[in-house]
Parts: structure tokens; sequence; C-alpha cells
């Protein structure tokens, strides 16, 4: 449940921040009455999510039920690639997202094509729509319950703070955001990997190498209450064999080292507020 949590509050916290800087920049050009295209597209990106969502989910279903755990496989895989990507573009244009934005918004009004601000919007949250689709619909494979209890709680939760944001009520350092939650979206994908790869050992396409590696089934058996908690988080198993484990611990070697390259801390930034500390803690001299 906290997986699927965490990756919708993600996903709508994307969309609700592109909101918010289209919103902030067309009342600061004193164009605020064009929010209206803002919400058209918005409005008309939901509406398409939610039909994407009945459409694929039909197919789901249909392919599932032919493919089997070819199909579950490829689901799990593909579903890891756009996740994975998803978090390196976001660490990597966090900083230019905001400036992008406002450039295209200036030229949609300045040229008088205002349905270009509805087509930002409606690509923007779109996007934000198909992959939620994607990820749920990965997670629901491995628990239904936890994947709708989750999705629900983060939706309702984005709602809440996408209102704030449009206010200007609350204030978000939306660095550490991206940060803390990329680092538990790479886990949730690891485990979404782990499950792809145990589908292709199962399918008898990858060897286990060994059986089982250890089993503590009885101290934390995966069914379990805590146990089923890790298993939709990080795919845990109580008995794995080395091939899901090896797939896993790799996964998050090199993606774990690439998001930590991303948000490490430039020199500049670090001298920065090394500066600004040490002006805190000096004491200010009296001038003679």
């Amino acid at each position: 449940m906290l997986a699927q949590f965490i990756l919708t509050l993600r996903e709508g916290f994307e969309a609700a921040l592109i909101i918010a800087i289209v919103a902030a920049y067309l009342r600061k050009i004193g164009k605020n009455d064009l929010t209206r295209y803002l919400w058209l597209g918005s409005g008309l990106a939901v509406l398409a999510s939610i039909a994407l969502s009945a459409i694929f989910w039909t197919l789901y279903g249909f392919a599932e039920s032919f493919a089997g755990l070819w199909f579950e496989a490829l689901a799990m895989f593909t579903a890891t690639a756009v996740l994975t990507y998803m978090i390196f573009w976001m660490a990597k244009n966090a900083r230019k997202i905001r400036g992008e934005l406002q450039e295209r918004i200036y030229i949609a009004v300045s040229s008088g094509q205002l349905l270009g601000i509805s087509a930002l919007a409606f690509t923007s949250v779109l996007r934000e729509g198909v992959e939620t689709i994607l990820f749920l619909s990965a997670a629901a494979t491995i628990s239904l319950t936890e994947t709708a209890i989750g999705a629900t709680l983060g939706f309702f939760v984005t709602l809440v703070v996408a209102v704030s944001l449009m206010r200007g009520t609350v204030k978000l350092d939306w660095r550490k955001f991206f940060l803390y939650t990329s680092v538990l979206l790479l886990l949730f994908a690891s485990g979404i990997t782990m499950h792809g790869a145990q589908a292709l050992q199962e399918l008898g396409v990858l060897p286990p190498i060994i059986e089982r590696v250890y089993d503590v089934s009885v101290a934390l058996p995966e069914n379990g209450a805590f146990g089923s908690v890790l298993h939709v988080f990080v795919c845990y198993h109580d008995a794995p064999s080395l091939l899901i484990l090896l797939v896993q611990i790799t996964y998050l070697v090199i993606f774990g080292a690439y998001i930590r390259r991303v948000y490490r801390p430039t020199p500049t930034a670090t001298a920065a507020l090394m500066q600004h500390r040490l002006q805190l803690l000096t004491p200010n001299k009296k001038r003679g």
C-alpha cells in the first residue's frame, strides 16, 4: 500500500507542480483570465486518463489470461523501464522545468495561440496519468487490494496539496521531495524487476542458479502481516532464488548510484550553504 501511495503521490505532484507553475506565471504577466485554458486542458487530460485506464484494464485482463506469465514478465519490465526513465528525467530536468514552461506559455500568449496553454496542460497531465496507469497495473498483479487503497489515498493527498499549492498556502522543498520519493520508487522498481525475473524463472527462460539462497518463512513469511507489506513494496520473498536476488541488487546498485550522483549537492551550492551558516554563526562587528 505504501509503494502505491508514494507512486500515485509522486505522479500527482508532478502534474500539480506543472499546473501551479503555469497558473503562477499567468498571474505574474496579468493574464489570470487565461487560466480557463489551463483548466480545460487539465480536465480533458483527466477524462482521457480515465478512458485509457478502462481500455488498458480490459486489454490487460485479456492479455494476462491469454499469455499468462509471458505477459506478466513483459508488463513488469515495461513498467520498470518507464518508471526508471521517469525518475531519471525528473532528476535531470527538475531545475529547468519552470523556465521551459514559462517560455512555452509566453510564446502561446504572445502569438495568440491560447489553445497552446490547454495543449501544454493536456499533454503534461495525460503523461502522468498514463504512467500512473502503467505502474498501478504492475502493482495490482502483486496485490489488487493494497494497490486500490494506496492509490486512493495518494489521489486524495495529491488533491489536497494541489489546492494548497494553487492558493499559495503551502510551500514544498521540491528538490528534497523528488530525492526522497526517487529513492523509494527505485526500491519499488527493483521489486517489480524482481517479480518479472521470477516470472521468467517460472517459465524456464532463466535459471534460478541456486533454488533457495535462504529460507526465513518461519520467522518472516511473505504472506504474513509485515511480510506482505514488504512483498508489495520491494517484492520480498522468504525463500528467494539467487537469480531474483542478483537482479534486484544489480538494479539498486546501478540506478541508485546514478540518483546519488544527480542529487549530490554541487560544490558551488555547498560553498554557498557553508558561507551562509558562517554568517549566521559569526557575530556582527561594530564599526568604530
